[in-house]
């Protein structure tokens, strides 16, 4: 079923496809895959145990009994994103955000006082934990704390983190009435507003995966003020025109979205895959790498992903499928679905009344990209089924200020690889902090010339006012009715390069002052006038040492 898979070759096909059943009723037609508002998601509680208590046991049995687990990726596999940061000596703070329309968002941070925030925003249902999950070798957020940044890891509402608001309750199907543009329109100027309050700075350096960079391109146009707040932005595999997905699995759920989309509303089905100790018993048990489902395990991350076995360190399955799926409103999905149906990169589809009513027009206009003028470099990949790389091309084009758009030069890289990969720091997050610095050193370059260059004009008006104060002196020291030429120079009084020639009444006067002294101590030869107007007169010539750069 999937290239160089040992699940198809256990010596039947009845065998693997038991298998890939078993773990597919385990995780997708669970109970707990999807949150059913109705009486009836209550009913059976008794039986829902029973049932998690027998699932349990038999898998067990089929993965050899769960013996011999590595204690730190059981441990990593149940702790929170802060005591899987400390478990690790790193510090740890959580702090909590509420945005305009009431969500309290919870984010976790590695602080390190005094330095460069930087914000890190997780894709679909994802959490803060998947930047730090891997270990100090491979997260990111490590990796930039090690770098000596402040870093920040926001939670989308609707996750395990961000599930708490101060009016409404998670079981209340308006509490799940948001998309991806809800997060770009409230919660990032929460998250950020926030992160520059407590750290002083006036910008920061943004990072997102999937979801998390759809979410950016959503805030720079609705609110392209918050550009100014930004440094630069990282998009690791970059959401925006998704028409052409390669993923067979939500290609074909595209094709019945009107059908699904009114099935979920009929059924009041309004979260997808919350994070329950249901899926995190059973990633534990069908995953690790003691479990003859191993396999099937990993064949689940392909099928939405990309194949990429080479990259996927399977000892780390059960603290990845524990941590991850945590969450997401099926309307999410629908906007998605609504973006590879329409091939645009636009808002919520309301149908045609409502869309007149909510945008008026009948249909919902398109995001402005032109509007994100922030410094954007954009990583990709050729192997990712979620993000196609003639996508990322469109989405380059449109957007005004890319400064790299990478390519992964490996062939099999898929969508989570930008996360989880053995290898994502030489591949993808070392050449993601040279561009940082990148930013940063042209920056401060570009401060340094403005601070000279304002400097320099500071000395040079200092040099014109004492010219024109010593032109004054020298005006008062002269007769009343001799006068010195002048002109205006940008804004400055300055001597003229030639003087003006004297008059026959002015010369004669001159010579009668000459002859003819009121006082002994003010005699003025014409010869000693023209010297001291030749030296006042004098031209003077400003140049500058550099060529400003905008």
């Amino acid at each position: 079923m999937w290239p160089n898979s040992r699940a198809c070759r256990w010596g039947s096909w009845p065998t693997a496809l038991l298998l890939h059943s078993l773990v597919a009723l385990l995780v997708c037609g669970s109970a707990d895959a999807f949150t059913i508002l109705s009486p009836f998601s209550y009913s059976s509680l008794s039986f829902k145990n029973l049932l998690n208590s027998v699932f349990l046991s038999s898998n067990a049995n089929l993965a050899g009994g769960g013996r011999n687990l590595k204690s730190d990726v059981l441990e990593d596999a149940s702790l929170i994103t802060p005591k899987l940061i400390r478990k690790y000596g790193y510090p740890s703070e959580t702090h909590t955000v509420v945005t305009k329309d009431g969500y309290i968002l919870e984010m976790h941070r590695i602080p390190k006082k005094g330095a460069q925030p930087v914000l890190l925003m997780h894709g679909i249902l994802d959490t803060s934990a998947t930047w730090v999950l891997m270990g100090p070798k491979s997260g990111l957020g490590y990796m930039l704390s090690d770098l000596g940044y402040d870093v920040w890891m926001g939670n989308s509402r609707g996750n395990r983190y961000s599930k708490n608001h101060t009016s409404l309750n998670s079981d209340y199907q308006e509490f799940w009435d948001f998309t991806f543009h809800e997060m770009g329109k409230y919660d990032l100027p929460a998250n950020i507003d926030y992160i520059l309050s407590k750290t002083g700075y006036e910008q920061l350096h943004y990072i997102g995966h999937s979801q998390g960079t759809a979410i950016f391109w959503v805030l720079c146009s609705e609110q392209p003020a918050y550009s100014q707040k930004i440094t630069s932005m990282h998009a690791l595999a970059p959401i925006a025109y998704i028409h052409d997905m390669k993923s067979p699995l939500f290609r074909t759920l595209v094709l019945f979205l009107d059908f699904l989309t009114a099935a979920t509303r009929m059924l009041r089905i309004t979260e997808f895959m919350p994070n329950t100790k249901f899926l995190v018993d059973h990633s534990q048990v069908v995953c690790h790498d003691n479990a003859m489902t191993q396999d099937v395990c990993s064949n689940i991350l392909f099928l939405v992903a990309g194949y990429n076995s080479e990259q996927l360190n399977k000892t780390m399955l059960p603290v990845m499928l524990s941590h991850t799926p945590s969450g997401a409103s099926i309307k999410q999905l629908e906007h998605f679905g609504q973006l590879m149906k329409s091939g645009h990169f636009r808002k919520f589809d309301r149908g045609y009344l409502r869309n007149q009513l909510e945008y008026n027009r009948m249909t919902p206009p398109d995001y402005d990209l032109s509007r994100v003028k922030v410094p954007v470099a954009l990583y990709y990949s050729v192997n990712d089924l979620l993000v196609s790389t003639t996508g990322v091309d469109r989405l380059a084009r449109e957007l005004p200020n890319v400064i790299d758009k990478y390519l992964v030069p490996m062939e099999r890289f898929n969508h989570l690889d930008f996360l989880w990969a053995i290898d994502v720091k030489p591949l993808v997050y070392n050449r993601l902090v040279r561009n940082i610095r990148r930013v940063e050193n042209q920056r401060a370059k570009l401060t340094a010339n403005l601070a000279s260059f304002l400097a320099m004009q500071l000395q040079r008006q200092q040099q014109l006012q004492n010219q024109i104060q010593m032109q004054t002196q020298l005006h008062s020291a002269l007769p009343p009715n001799v006068h010195l030429p002048h002109r205006i120079d940008q804004g400055f009084m300055m001597p003229t390069a030639t003087a003006m020639p004297l008059t026959t009444t002015t010369a004669a006067t001159m010579t009668t002052l000459t002859t003819t002294p009121t006082t002994p101590t003010t005699t003025t030869t014409t010869q000693e006038t023209a010297t001291i107007a030749e030296d006042v007169m004098e031209p003077t010539t400003t140049t500058f040492p550099f060529e400003f750069a905008a």
